[in-house]
């Protein structure tokens, strides 16, 4: 978790401090890079997205309001430039090997999640679940990334993408249940070894 970010730094962003500046984005590089290399499953994408979320925070940080937790509202900026980046981007991608809030493995929390976690193991699965994560809707593979990247809440999840906890809801339900309809169908392929 980022350590609490102090009032007098902020205030000097606002002032257009670019010493204060280059302190926040380092106190925030590791959240902001882990975030964006679990929405997009490559580096040099996320990379692209830390700079891109670096610039919007130094062209609106006048906006912030000091008095409230500036990690919702750095979020918040980092998740709309990830939901933005990935309409205009071709691919679309979440590693399963992005490492959660918690230090574990997406794949393993899905798996964990759904009571698949033999199915996990299997290199042909991890395959398999990153083609069906390539297929989610930007929103749905955001709100997977929120919620077990960053173990939020689906009130946090709300606030951080701007939609009601129950589009939310439904939007995580729907992941779930496209997840469980393609494990389905590739037990199906690889025979009854494979349970769910």
């Amino acid at each position: 978790m980022v350590e609490m970010v102090d009032k007098d730094l902020l205030m000097a962003c606002k002032e257009r401090d670019k010493q204060a500046f280059t302190e926040l984005c380092k106190t925030y590089e590791r959240y902001l890079f882990t975030l964006c290399m679990g929405y997009t499953g490559n580096s040099h994408d996320a990379l692209d997205l830390v700079q891109e979320i670096y610039i919007k925070i130094f062209r609106f940080i006048d906006k912030y309001d000091v008095k409230k937790p500036f990690h919702p509202w750095i979020r918040k900026v980092a998740v709309n430039t990830c939901l933005n980046f990935k309409r205009a981007s071709s691919t679309n991608l979440i590693s399963l090997n992005a490492v959660t809030s918690n230090d574990l493995v997406l794949g393993d929390v899905l798996a964990s999640n759904e009571d698949l976690e033999e199915e996990f193991e299997r290199i042909e699965l991890k395959e398999a679940m990153k083609e069906l994560l390539e297929k989610l809707p930007s929103r749905q593979r955001m709100v997977i990334a929120l919620r077990y990247f960053e173990d939020l809440s689906y009130k946090d999840i709300s606030l951080a993408m701007n939609q009601p906890i129950g589009t939310v809801k439904t939007d995580l339900y729907r992941a779930r249940a496209t997840l469980k309809q393609y494990l389905s169908k590739k037990q199906e392929v690889y025979g009854d070894g494979m349970q769910i």
